[in-house]
C-alpha cells in the first residue's frame, strides 16, 4: 500500500505558497463589496446583518477561484444559491430530524451538480454552509427576509465585480500566453530529448476559455487555432533533429539551436501577449540567424533526412511569422466580434451541462459516488451535532462541507489545511478579540482586513485561507458574545473533530482513481484510434480531407488524454495497494503512445493545400493499425490478453507500395516511411508495457510479446529503458531508406 505518496502530497500543499497567483484587484474589490454590506447594515436597520454579510463574504469567494472568469453572474448565482439554502435552514430549524433530512437532501443535490466545474463546486461548497447557519441567522428575523438578505449580499458583490480597473479580455490573453510558454518549454524539451511530454492541458484550458465568451476579438481566435499548427511544426522538427542526431551531429546540434531560439521568441510573444506591449523586432533576425546556420533544403549535396530537416525548418519559419502576426494584432486590441448568437449559446451550454449530469447518473460514476458519499458524511455530522453536548457542535457539519472533495488526495490535504488553519483561526481571532471587542471603530477596521487578507490569501496559499476566514467569522461571534476562549476552544475541537470524521468518512464510499486508470487508457487509445483512422485516410487520398471529422477527432483525444492526466496525477497519491496497473504504469504507457500520436501530428501536417494524388498501400496499413489499436484498447480495458497484429509485414508491404510513385508524391512518401516506423514502434513498445503489467501472472499461459526476447527481471521503469524498446529502435533506424524517385 502506498503510504509514502499521500504524506509528500499533503507535505506539499500544506506548505505550498503561490504568490503568482494573488489577484490584488479582485480582492479589492471582493473586500469593498463587503464594506459595502456592513455599510448597508448600518443604514437599514431591519436587515439581517449576519445573513446580509455572510451572503457578500461567501459570493466574494466565488469571484477568485482559480482559472474561473471572475464574472459578475457568479456571485448573483451564489447569492441566489445561499438565499435558497437558508430558507431551508429556517424550515427545518432545530428539529432534529428535519434537518438531518434537510441537510442529506441538500448535500446530495450540491455534490452532484459541483462536479460540473470548480466554479459550481465552490457555490455549492458556500450553499452547504448557509444550511448550517441558517437557524443563527434567522433568530431575529423571518426566515424569507434572512434568504432576501443573503440574496442581497450576492447583488452587492456582482456590483462590485463591475467596478475598475477593467482589463478587457484578460484572461484570455493570459490564457493564450500559458500556451505559448508550454510551447516554448517543449521546444526547448524537444532540443535535448524527443520524450519530452506532449503539451496538451494549456491549449485545451485555452480553447476553454475562450469557449466561455460569446464576444472575443477575432485575433484571439485566430491565434487560438494557430496554436496546433505551431505545435505540430515544433513536433516535425524535433523529430528531423532526432534523425540527424547519428548521422551528422552538428546538423543536429544546428537544428536544436533553431528549437531553442523557437522558444525563445515564443517566451517573447507570451510576455508581449501577456501585458500587451508591442512585440519586440529582434527576434526575428536571430531566429533567421539560427535557420540559415540549419541544415538546408536546397542543397543537392546533403542527405535526404537534411533536405525534410530542412523543410521542416522553413515550415516552422512560416508558422512562427502567422503566430506573430496574430500576437501582434492581440497586443493591439480590437472589437469583439459576434460569433454565435447568445440565445443559441445559453442553449448549447445548457445542454452539455444536462447531458453531462444525465451521463454521471450511475454507480460507477465518480461523481454519483462523491454525491452519495457527501450526503452519507453530512448526515452522519449533522446528527452528530445534536447529541454532543455544548452549543457550537454545528462546526462538525460545517467543517465537512468545506472538507469533502471528490477525490481521496484533494480531501485529504484539504482536510488538513482546513483543521490546522482553523484552530489557529480560532485561537488567533479569540485574541483579537479581547481588544477590540469594546471599540465599534477598530471592530470594523479588523473585519474589514480579515476580509482583504482572506481574499488576498485564497488563490495563494488554503492554510493561510482558512486561518484567515475561522479568524473573521469568530470575531465576528465573539462581537455578539463575548466568550472568546469558551467558545474558541469548543469551536476548535469541533472543527479538528469534524475534519478528521470528514475524512475518516471518505472510506465509506471510496472513489479510488486507480481502479479507473484502465477504463480512462482504453478510452483514450480508442481516441487515438479514431484519429489515426482519419490522418491515414487523408494521406491516401488528400481530397477527401473532412476538417470537421479531423476536428471532434483531435477535440475528443484532448478531453479524454485531459481526464487521464487528472486521474492519474490524482491516483499517484492514494493509499491503495492490489493488482496493476498504477500510475506510473499508466504513465509509461501514455508516454509510448504519445510517440505515435507525434508521428500522426507529423502526417497530418504533411498533407498541404493542393496535395491531391492518393497515395496506394495505405488503405491495407491502415487497417492494421487499426486493429493493433483496437486489440490494445482491449487488452488495456479487460486485461484479457489479444494476439498481436503483425505490424511488421504490414510496414513492409507499405514500404513496397510507397517505393513507386510519381514525383509529385515523393515528399508525403517520405514522410509516411519515417513516421510509419514510429507508429508501429510506439504501438509495439505499448504492448511490451502492457505485458509488464501482467508479470505477477505469468504461470497462466499468457505469451509474451514476440518482440520480448530478453526480458528477465530488468522490467520497464520509465519508457525506453527496456532492452526491447531500444533494440526495436535500432531495428527501425536501419532499414532501407526509400528511393528518391
Amino acid at each position: 500500500m502506498n503510504i509514502t505518496g499521500p504524506a509528500r502530497h499533503v507535505a506539499r500543499s500544506l506548505f505550498a505558497w503561490h504568490p503568482e497567483r494573488v489577484q490584488p484587484a479582485m480582492a479589492m474589490r471582493a473586500a469593498t463589496g463587503i464594506a459595502a454590506a456592513m455599510a448597508l447594515s448600518m443604514l437599514i436597520d431591519p436587515l439581517p446583518s449576519a445573513a446580509l454579510l455572510l451572503g457578500a463574504w461567501s459570493a466574494g469567494i466565488t469571484l477568485l477561484v482559480p482559472e474561473v472568469r471572475p464574472r459578475p453572474s457568479l456571485p448573483l448565482l451564489a447569492g441566489l444559491a445561499i438565499g435558497i439554502a437558508v430558507w431551508l435552514g429556517h424550515i427545518a430549524g432545530f428539529h432534529p430530524i428535519a434537518t438531518v433530512a434537510v441537510a442529506t437532501a441538500w448535500a446530495l443535490l450540491m455534490a452532484f451538480v459541483g462536479s460540473l466545474s470548480s466554479a459550481v463546486s465552490s457555490v455549492a461548497s458556500v450553499c452547504g454552509v448557509a444550511l448550517v447557519l441558517a437557524p443563527g441567522l434567522t433568530v431575529s428575523s423571518t426566515g424569507f427576509v434572512a434568504a432576501g438578505a443573503a440574496v442581497a449580499g450576492g447583488v452587492i458583490q456582482a456590483a462590485a465585480a463591475l467596478l475598475p480597473p477593467w482589463s478587457r479580455h484578460r484572461p484570455e490573453r493570459h490564457a493564450l500566453a500559458a500556451s505559448y510558454h508550454e510551447l516554448a518549454r517543449y521546444s526547448r524539451g524537444l532540443a535535448i530529448s524527443l520524450t519530452t511530454p506532449l503539451p496538451t492541458q494549456s491549449l485545451l484550458d485555452t480553447d476553454a476559455t475562450l469557449g466561455e465568451r460569446r464576444r472575443v476579438p477575432e485575433p484571439l481566435r485566430e491565434a487560438t487555432s494557430q496554436l496546433y499548427d505551431l505545435r505540430a511544426a515544433i513536433i516535425a522538427v524535433g523529430v528531423a533533429r532526432a534523425r540527424l542526431q547519428d548521422d551528422d551531429p552538428i546538423a543536429a546540434r544546428r537544428t536544436a539551436r533553431v528549437l531553442r531560439d523557437t522558444a525563445d521568441t515564443l517566451e517573447t510573444m507570451a510576455e508581449a501577449v501577456q501585458a500587451q506591449n508591442k512585440i519586440p523586432r529582434d527576434w526575428e533576425e536571430q531566429l533567421a540567424a539560427a535557420i540559415d546556420a540549419g541544415p538546408s533544403d536546397e542543397s543537392g549535396v546533403l542527405t535526404t533526412r537534411h533536405t525534410v530537416a530542412g523543410q521542416e525548418i522553413r515550415r516552422l519559419q512560416r508558422s512562427l511569422h502567422r503566430t506573430a502576426r496574430f500576437a501582434e494584432r492581440v497586443t493591439e486590441g480590437g472589437p469583439a466580434t459576434t460569433v454565435v448568437s447568445r440565445r443559441v449559446r445559453v442553449r448549447s451550454r445548457l445542454f452539455e451541462d444536462l447531458e453531462t449530469l444525465r451521463a454521471n447518473m450511475n454507480w460507477r460514476s465518480p461523481s454519483a459516488r462523491h454525491a452519495l458519499r457527501a450526503a452519507a458524511i453530512i448526515a452522519i455530522t449533522t446528527a452528530l451535532s445534536f447529541l454532543l453536548p455544548g452549543t457550537h457542535a454545528y462546526w462538525l457539519p460545517l467543517t465537512a462541507w468545506i472538507v469533502l472533495r471528490a477525490d481521496f488526495a484533494a480531501t485529504v490535504s484539504r482536510g488538513i489545511e482546513r483543521t490546522l488553519g482553523t484552530t489557529a483561526g480560532v485561537l488567533l481571532g479569540s485574541a483579537v478579540s479581547l481588544v477590540v471587542v469594546n471599540h465599534p471603530l477598530w471592530a470594523a477596521v479588523v473585519i474589514t482586513v480579515f476580509a482583504i487578507v482572506a481574499y488576498l490569501a485564497m488563490p495563494v496559499s488554503y492554510f493561510v485561507f482558512s486561518l484567515v476566514v475561522a479568524g473573521f467569522v469568530v470575531f465576528q461571534v465573539n462581537l455578539l458574545f463575548y466568550e472568546p476562549f469558551e467558545v474558541g476552544w469548543e469551536r476548535g475541537f469541533t472543527t479538528f473533530a469534524g475534519g478528521l470524521l470528514a475524512i475518516g468518512l471518505y472510506w465509506l464510499l471510496p472513489t479510488w482513481q486507480t481502479r479507473r486508470l484502465p477504463d480512462l487508457m482504453a478510452d483514450l487509445i480508442e481516441a487515438y484510434r479514431s484519429y489515426a483512422a482519419l490522418v491515414l485516410e487523408f494521406q491516401a487520398r488528400p481530397a477527401e480531407r473532412n476538417e470537421y471529422e479531423l476536428r471532434e477527432a483531435v477535440d475528443e483525444a484532448r478531453l479524454r488524454r485531459s481526464e487521464l492526466t487528472a486521474a492519474i496525477d490524482q491516483a499517484a497519491v492514494e493509499p491503495i495497494g492490489g493488482p496493476r496497473p498504477y500510475s506510473t504504469d499508466v504513465q509509461d504507457l501514455e508516454a509510448a503512445m504519445e510517440r505515435g500520436i507525434r508521428a500522426l501530428i507529423v502526417m497530418e501536417g504533411g498533407v498541404q493545400p493542393g496535395d491531391a494524388a492518393q497515395l496506394a498501400g495505405i488503405d491495407e496499413f491502415a487497417e492494421a493499425i487499426d486493429g493493433a489499436y483496437a486489440a490494445l484498447a482491449e487488452w488495456v480495458r479487460t486485461g484479457e490478453f489479444h494476439p498481436a497484429v503483425d505490424l511488421d509485414a504490414a510496414l513492409e508491404e507499405l514500404d513496397l507500395a510507397l517505393g513507386a510513385g510519381s514525383p509529385a508524391t515523393r515528399r508525403r512518401r517520405r514522410l509516411l516511411d519515417w513516421e510509419s516506423d514510429i507508429l508501429v514502434e510506439s504501438l509495439d513498445d505499448a504492448r511490451l508495457i502492457v505485458s509488464e503489467w501482467n508479470r505477477d501472472s505469468e504461470g497462466d499461459g499468457r505469451p509474451q510479446s514476440r518482440l520480448c526476447h530478453t526480458w528477465g527481471d530488468t522490467g520497464v521503469s520509465r519508457l525506453g529503458a527496456h532492452p526491447c524498446c531500444r533494440g526495436l529502435a535500432m531495428h527501425r533506424a536501419h532499414r532501407a531508406p526509400l528511393p528518391q524517385s
